[in-house]
Formats: structure tokens, C-alpha cells, sequence
């Protein structure tokens, strides 16, 4: 989070969610006394508006899933009744697959395998990629048959309140990173922020010897953890370590963009705490005013643009034209509004991508060099680029030094 230096307001970079599969998550925020500073549904749901004002709200209901979810997709609008069964046996498909992570469905895309299954270009942007791009920060077209199972398994059809929607209330340095460090501290932890590591000096015996840092101070320690990217991590190895067949497959992630609009409006605009749109070039709006409980007359709305290399290169004043326009035909009670503030966030590197047939680019968290454990969430949790993901490495990457130490007294 920064503070914005006009409106004085606490902004994320964009707005996260979390959903009630996220269990690593809400303990970690537990953990440290936050978990209370978020929002978290009983149930599911999202509402899902067209341009023309149709509305529809996918919820789930006091029943097992799948069943929580039959009501409300029976209801939804923005399907005909041929499209809704052909995607009900697809979801059944789904459900009962029992190895997501086969070979196959690694290496098909998740569009290829719905056009095998009948979905229609309407159904796949009207509902599945509804789902899938802002989960995975891609569209279907994109992402592997075996990503978007474990999405669709895991979030909408094991449990009933899989997909619950979280999100915190307030920033999430104030949430998240403020409360970690002083929980780092309390423990005696030596944090050295704003230093940079340049090299790590490995032995013959394929151990790291010290970690050089910008400056040239090296510090030494029984055991490293890297939480950086791929890339940058395997910068800081030594020539004949970066060619390491066991580590080189990092090297062939790529990654997917966001760009966050963040729009101050003079009076309120929309009813809604979070709402997506199909039909649009706009996929979520966010309203900031009431997940933070700002005060008005004003309000604060966040635009969401997941997988949005359209929108990468664009400057701030084409994206204000295209989406303020854009914003007026879906927002009828913004027309008229004053614009007091318009911000523009962008992360071109903001999550890897699931693309089909890359298998092993995800690295474990014990690599072969014997005191180097990684972390991240590039690595292989098994999730997608979330903060679940991160928070699953993390524990992964502890139990993994726990595991060494006890090698070595052994």
C-alpha cells in the first residue's frame, strides 16, 4: 500500500480478494491479529451486471455443493438454457475428476478442452472466464486445462463456502506487512530492509557460503531462503549453477499484467460493494468507500483489469477516456460526476502464467544446493499466483529448513 499524495487515502496497488478455500491465508492472518481487519461472506456472492442493466447474482445456498450453487446458475441471465446445461455436465466433468494434474489436461489449453465439451464463445466469456481471468490473470484461451480444474474443484465444487469472497478493510501494509514486521521483531528476527543481495558464494560441496550483499558486507547463516523471483534468484547463483537442470526451467515462466484504476468521484455512483460486468471492457469495480468505510460525499472506486496487455501500453489519459466513458454507460449516476482524482497502477510482471505444457517450470522448495530452500508463489504449491499460493510456499519453505536440520544432526 502507498498513500496517495492528492486524497491522502491508504491505496493497494489493486484490490486483492481472498476466497473461503484460502485457509493458509486467513491463518496466517490470524496468526498475527488481523484476521478481524477483513470482510468475509457467510455465503457466496456476485453479482454480474451487463451493459444494458441486466443483473444477475450467483450465491450459494445452506445445501452441499454442488447443489449450493444449482438455484442461482438455474437463474442466470447471461446464459440461454442450452448454454447452462452444456456447461452443468462440463462442471459435473470437472467435479469428478480425480487427477487434474495428468499429463493431459497439463498440456491442453482450459478453451481447447470446454470447445471439446460444448461451451460456446458466450458461455466461456459469460461465466467461465468470468472465473478464470481474474483467479489466474488470464483468459481461458491462456491458461492449461489442469490450472483451471484445480480452480473450479478446489473454489466451486468441493465445498459450499469455497468461494466465499474476503477482502480486508484497510490497506494491506496495515493488514498485512506492518503487523508481520512487528511480529519479526518481537521475536528477535534482525530485519535488514532496503539491502540488496548480490551473490551467493556456493562450495564444491553445494552449499552456499554467504550471501554478498550491495556493498560488499556478505552475511553468512546455516540456511538461506529466497523468496525472490525465479529470475532474480537464479541471478545471484554462480555461472555453472544457473544452467542446473534443476533449475533452469524457472527461467521459461512468463507473466501476466494488471492495470488498477483507482477513480475519486465528488458524490456516490455506485450501490454496490464489488460487482463484475460482462460485455464490458470493464471487469470489476470495487468501491473503496464502502470496503474501507471512508466517509463521503465523494467516492472511491477501483477498476480491476486482470491479463490486460490491451491496456499495458496505453497511457493515463487514453485509459481515462476509454473507462470513464465506459463507467458512465454501465454507472448511470455517474454521469454528471466530477472526476476529483484519477490514478492509474500498473504491474507488468504482476503474476506467472498457467500456460499449457509447461510442466516443470514450478520448482520444489528444496533445490540441490543442500542449505537453499525457496519460496514464492511460482513455486510448486499447486495454486495459482495468489496470496494463498504465497503463504503455502512460505510454509512449505519452514518445514523444508526443519527437515534439513534434522538431516544434518542425523
Amino acid at each position: 500500500s502507498f498513500v496517495d499524495s492528492d486524497t491522502g487515502a491508504q491505496v493497494d496497488n489493486g484490490q486483492h480478494v481472498f476466497l473461503g478455500c484460502c485457509t493458509a491465508y486467513a491463518q496466517l492472518l490470524s496468526d498475527i491479529g488481523t484476521l478481524e481487519w477483513t470482510f468475509r461472506q457467510e455465503r457466496l456472492r456476485i453479482e454480474v451486471r451487463s451493459p444494458e442493466g441486466k443483473r444477475a447474482v450467483l450465491s450459494g445456498l445452506p445445501l452441499p455443493a454442488p447443489l449450493h450453487l444449482l438455484v442461482s446458475f438455474l437463474r442466470y441471465p447471461h446464459l440461454g438454457w442450452r448454454e447452462k446445461i452444456h456447461a452443468a455436465f462440463a462442471l459435473l466433468r470437472i467435479r469428478r475428476e480425480r487427477n487434474r494434474q495428468q499429463a493431459k489436461l497439463q498440456r491442453i489449453s482450459f478453451a481447447d478442452w470446454l470447445r471439446q465439451n460444448h461451451q460456446s464463445p458466450r458461455a466461456v466469456a459469460n461465466f467461465w472466464d468470468l472465473i478464470v481471468l481474474p483467479s489466474l490473470n488470464d483468459c481461458s484461451e491462456n491458461v492449461s486445462a489442469s490450472m483451471a480444474f484445480m480452480l473450479f474443484q478446489v473454489a466451486l465444487l468441493q465445498t459450499a463456502h469455497g468461494a466465499d469472497v474476503g477482502y480486508a478493510k484497510s490497506g494491506l501494509s496495515a493488514v498485512m506487512g506492518e503487523p508481520i514486521t512487528a511480529r519479526l521483531q518481537q521475536l528477535g528476527v534482525n530485519l535488514m530492509l532496503g539491502r540488496s543481495v548480490e551473490h551467493f558464494t556456493v562450495s564444491d560441496d553445494d552449499r552456499i557460503t554467504g550471501a554478498r550483499l550491495a556493498g560488499g558486507e556478505t552475511q553468512k547463516a546455516d540456511y538461506y531462503l529466497s523468496a525472490l523471483p525465479p529470475e532474480s534468484m537464479i541471478g545471484l547463483l554462480p555461472q555453472r549453477w544457473q544452467a542446473n537442470s534443476s533449475l533452469a526451467p524457472a527461467m521459461t515462466h512468463t507473466w501476466s499484467p494488471i492495470v488498477n484504476l483507482h477513480i475519486w468521484y465528488d458524490r456516490a455512483v455506485a450501490d454496490f460493494d464489488f460487482v463484475a460486468f460482462i460485455d464490458s471492457p470493464v471487469q470489476w469495480v470495487f468501491n473503496r468507500t464502502r470496503i474501507a468505510k471512508l466517509t463521503g460525499p465523494g467516492q472511491y472506486l477501483t477498476v480491476s483489469l486482470s491479463g490486460a496487455w490491451e491496456y499495458w501500453g496505453q497511457t493515463k489519459e487514453q485509459l481515462r477516456r476509454t473507462f470513464l466513458i465506459e463507467l458512465e454507460r454501465l454507472l448511470p449516476q455517474a454521469r454528471g460526476a466530477q472526476i476529483q482524482r484519477f490514478l492509474v497502477v500498473k504491474e507488468q510482471r504482476s503474476t506467472f502464467r498457467s500456460l499449457p505444457g509447461l510442466l516443470d517450470n514450478r520448482l520444489p522448495a528444496r533445490t540441490p544446493i543442500a542449505n537453499l530452500v525457496l519460496a514464492g508463489d511460482w513455486t510448486d504449491t499447486g495454486w495459482p499466483a495468489t496470496m494463498e499460493s504465497a503463504v503455502r510456499s512460505g510454509n512449505t519453505a519452514a518445514a523444508a529448513i526443519a527437515n534439513i536440520g534434522l538431516e544434518f544432526e542425523s
